[in-house]
């Protein structure tokens, strides 16, 4: 089962089955603790400066893709309509979700479809013909 993990150097959240070994913040050794849920939202909600625009999404995903085989659709009017989309999800749920797909109400589950998903392994992005994720936020370069 999955754990939220606390750097007790420099509070860095970590969730998973075990803690990193080599914290990725501060490069500290074995330097994890395990922590409540309450705690680490506590923390990560402490810790976010202001609110996260779309455009601070956009540019984030921007970044994202730089070193992968994909990016972001340059189609500029369908890209803000998903990004609508996913705030809107945001608001609803309180996560970026998809904005085309459903939510299973099994937070392990509905995790996979957090906004950018692992959408590598969909048939949508590996058919010859289209390249892209479910929704089309992203496509092969």
């Amino acid at each position: 089962m999955k754990k939220f993990w606390r750097c007790f150097v420099c509070n860095d959240i970590h969730y998973g089955f075990k803690p990193p070994e080599l914290c990725p913040t501060c490069k500290v050794k074995n330097a994890y603790v395990e922590i409540s849920a309450k705690e680490a939202k506590m923390i990560a909600c402490a810790a976010a400066e202001g609110d996260f625009t779309k455009e601070d999404f956009r540019r984030a995903i921007e970044k994202f893709t730089a070193a992968n085989p994909f990016k972001v659709n340059p189609d500029r009017d369908r890209t803000d309509i998903l990004l609508e989309g996913i705030f809107s999800n945001e608001a609803s749920h309180d996560l970026k979700y998809c904005p085309c797909r459903l939510m299973s109400k099994d937070w392990e589950e509905d995790l996979k479809i957090v906004c950018p998903c692992n959408f590598l392994i969909h048939e949508t992005y590996q058919g010859r013909d289209k390249g892209e994720c479910w929704c089309g936020l992203f496509i092969k370069r």
